[in-house]
């Protein structure tokens, strides 16, 4: 009788411990100061706006919508001379510069500066441009009595990494237009590989890298196309800085899902900076690209 006594009571208190767990705790952040953030990925896309967008950062538990800001100048200078100048149209916080002949065929190697003015105070950076390798062919398979995905069709894109170690690259992968834009699906590949210290050179690249082109759910699995889908892959160049940088954003993004080992959330610093030496979110990056689209068969 007693051990049954003092197995109640453990179970008591695991229940007991169980609700503790459940209670909601409220957690009040010290205030931060307000950042700006600099959203300046651009590319050699024909036909594509270029955009840059301005907005400020907000506190961690501000769910509302992030309003953009509309009274800065931007100009990017080339290491040539040439300026190209972003207008605010449409007072959204975007600033456009539409597709022009000159800007779509800036070479390779052309080091574009960025500067901002917002009143007193300026901000400034400078951005590479790389190479890039052609996109050879996107395959098409279909997949049954998979483990780990459903039966359906599975996309494969197939690229070599340029000789030389170094080269960088944010492949991205668009669904009947739409940009697979979940966190797991941010693609990025160093040289053939998936990190520096592979030294993969001038291979194809790697078959996960050639795997991330297919949508995924919540849960990270593979997503199959349907017949009359169609699936665009982009490759685009970026700099070591903005590999570097778009590992730890993605890591960041990914963090909920490490359950209890997941780490503090904290700000992903680019390579802005300011003449009041505060810190500037975000990154600059002007791409060269190569891109296939296919119809799901």
């Amino acid at each position: 009788m007693k051990h049954i006594l003092h197995i109640l009571i453990i179970a008591f208190g695991l229940c007991l411990l169980c609700q503790s767990c459940e209670d909601p705790i409220d957690v009040t952040l010290d205030e931060a100061d307000r950042l700006l953030v600099v959203d300046a990925w651009l590319d050699d896309i024909p036909g594509k706006d270029q955009i840059i967008s301005l907005s400020y950062s907000q506190p961690y538990f501000d769910s509302t919508q992030v309003s953009g800001i509309n009274e800065a100048n931007i100009k990017i200078t080339t290491d040539s001379g040439v300026e190209y100048i972003f207008e605010n149209i449409n007072d959204d916080g975007d600033y456009r510069i539409e597709p022009n002949f000159t800007w779509i065929h800036e070479e390779v190697g052309t080091t574009f500066s960025l500067s901002i003015d917002l009143g007193a105070v300026s901000y400034s950076a400078a951005a590479y441009k790389n190479r890039v390798p052609e996109i050879d062919s996107i395959q098409q398979d279909f997949r049954e009595s998979d483990a780990f995905a459903d039966d359906g069709i599975y996309c494969n894109f197939f690229a070599t990494d340029l000789e030389g170690l170094g080269d960088t690259y944010w492949i991205k992968t668009y669904k009947n237009g739409a940009y697979l834009n979940r966190p797991s699906e941010i693609n990025l590949a160093f040289d053939a590989g998936f990190s520096s210290g592979s030294e993969v050179d001038n291979l194809v690249f790697i078959q996960p890298i050639q795997e991330l082109n297919n949508p995924v759910d919540d849960n990270f699995t593979p997503i199959p196309w349907v017949t009359g889908d169609e699936i665009r892959v982009e490759i685009h160049s970026i700099t070591n800085e903005a590999f570097f940088y778009m590992e730890v954003l993605r890591d960041q993004l990914l963090n909920s899902s490490n359950s209890i080992f997941a780490e503090p959330q904290a700000n992903t610093s680019g390579n802005i900076t300011s003449n009041d030496e505060k810190e500037v979110l975000g990154y600059f990056n002007v791409a060269s690209t190569s891109f296939m689209v296919d119809t799901i068969r």
